[in-house]
């Protein structure tokens, strides 16, 4: 008898698959997207562009803003983030933008009660990773919150406290539309984070006919333009065509469409979370210096980089680290203290729990391939004045360990069946033995499979060691290239939480 597939969709910011009820730490799932060559991007520039935009009592619209595609479903964000660096004259594309912030170059791993999942960087504390950027290119970043609006208010509150990120607290829709428009009719585009199902692009269809309502997926638009008098909003949207098969770039500019305010008002999630990006001092003195010691510290894991005020809290591990403590649970013991937390379930939902557990982890893994390949890649236009050739060498050598978890369809196809590569395959086999072969006996199960979670664990390991090869050299390259050293973490990383939102599953029954 064949396992039963692990359904899952993604979109944009937010991952649903299914539910843990037990207390403990709820992981938002988030994606990334792949990421074409880079462009050569002068990131020194302290002279910034603005768009063109037009104004007037009820209409205001900012122009000439280049569309990022997402590619890979859930790099809303970060392709979002692009559009609205380039649109004042930040010429970072997405995979420069994966570099500066560290994306690609950061990871976490959490064991705590009945969790065990690899954060990948691009859900790793969003919000705080922008003001990293903002602090490296000497930009303004305004961030906007209803915090009372919703039962997810006090959580976002104390998340973004626990980042150290300031926001100005706004009060309902006139106070959001009013953010918009000010910052629209000074030339600036506005990010905010929405519901799909309220989107009206076909793209989206799916989600209204699966019923998806209160629990829906977020996602990040950039809005361009509004009009008082139709009552609607322009939206530049990263993840057109994401669910197309296969999927394909927009080109035909549906990308870019119009969104009524009720509509609008339904879909900013209740929080009416925005962003908006503005100009600064420029770039900083020691940009080279502060954003090569700040990928170092991702890379190995540096816990005052990434957790300053918590460096006790024994259930994180970072950096390269992330990938040991990973394959250290990756084992009989590890396993079955993790499925102790799900005694109360029948054998048949315990089943579903292990083999999702290696769904997630192959999704996460593929999150972290795509950003860390489109980020090393990157990295060298980013610091041209730094000889990056043996740091690119060395954190090459991760590429060929991550591929055999990756599989992109893991993050793209609404629907999909795992098991295509090494990770889902093991924990489909091990959970098939669980439940059909010797009823509930871990112990025996995984030992049946135990060959291949050796394997797993050396080419986890393989990537842990090869991302302090790779801080090693860039810190190397740091010494060649005469910039002061000890290497230090970015005073700007503060915090450790990702930002945390209750995501579903739907119970087997008891």
């Amino acid at each position: 008898m064949v396992a039963p597939p692990c359904h899952n969709f993604f979109v944009g910011g937010i991952g649903v698959k299914f539910v843990r009820d037990k207390i403990g730490m709820v992981i938002i799932l988030t994606i990334l997207l792949s990421i074409g060559v880079p462009g050569a991007s002068d990131t020194k520039t302290t002279s910034f562009v603005r768009s063109e935009y037009s104004t007037s009592t009820d209409f205001g619209e900012v122009t000439g803003i280049p569309f990022v595609w997402q590619e890979l479903n859930g790099f809303c964000y970060w392709a979002t983030l692009s559009m609205a660096l380039q649109s004042i004259g930040v010429q970072l594309d997405l995979a420069q933008v994966l570099a500066v912030a560290g994306i690609g170059f950061t990871a976490g791993y959490v064991r705590y009660e009945d969790t065990m999942i690899l954060v990948p960087g691009s859900m790793f504390r969003q919000q705080s990773t922008l003001a990293t950027i903002a602090d490296l290119l000497g930009l303004e970043v305004e961030f906007y919150l209803d915090t009372d609006s919703t039962d997810l208010g006090p959580l976002y509150s104390i998340t973004m406290e626990s980042y150290n990120v300031s926001w100005t607290e706004i009060d309902g829709w006139d106070d959001a539309i009013q953010v918009l428009k000010d910052g629209i009719d000074k030339g600036f585009p506005v990010e905010v984070y929405v519901n799909l199902q309220n989107l009206p692009s076909s793209d989206y269809d799916f989600f209204r006919d699966l019923g998806v309502t209160e629990t829906a997926p977020s996602h990040s638009i950039l809005i361009t333009g509004y009009n008082e008098t139709s009552g609607t909003a322009q939206i530049m949207d990263p993840g057109i065509g994401l669910f197309d098969n296969p999927t394909s770039f927009p080109d035909d500019g549906s990308w870019f469409y119009e969104i009524n305010f009720t509509s609008l008002n339904q879909a900013w999630l209740g929080l009416y979370g925005t962003t908006i990006i503005k100009p600064g001092t420029g770039v900083t003195e020691d940009f080279d210096r502060d954003l090569a010691s700040y990928i170092v510290d991702r890379l190995r894991g540096d816990r005052n980089s990434y957790a300053p005020d918590a460096e006790d809290v024994f259930f994180w591990n970072f950096g390269s680290n992330a990938f040991r403590a990973m394959a250290a649970d990756l084992t009989e013991p590890g396993l079955s203290s993790f499925m102790d937390e799900f005694d109360e379930y029948n054998l048949r939902t315990r089943s579903v729990i292990l083999q999702n557990l290696g769904f997630e982890i192959e999704t996460c893994l593929t999150l972290q391939y795509e950003s860390y390949r489109a980020a090393i890649g990157a990295l060298p236009s980013v610091l041209p004045d730094l000889d990056l050739q043996e740091f690119v060498s060395e954190g090459e050598l991760a590429l060929e360990h991550f591929e055999l978890f990756s599989d992109n369809s893991t993050v793209n196809v609404p629907f999909y069946a795992a098991g295509q590569k090494m990770m889902t395959k093991t924990f489909e086999k091990i959970a098939y033995q669980y439940e059909y072969v010797f009823d509930g006996d871990l112990e025996s199960s995984v030992s049946v499979y135990e060959e291949d979670l050796v394997e797993i664990q050396s080419h986890l390991t393989a990537i842990a060691n090869a991302w302090d090869a790779a801080a090693d050299a860039l810190e190397r390259a740091l010494q060649s290239g005469g910039t002061l050293i000890p290497i230090v973490a970015s005073s700007s990383i503060i915090g450790i939480l990702v930002l945390v939102i209750v995501f579903t599953r739907r119970r087997s029954s008891m």
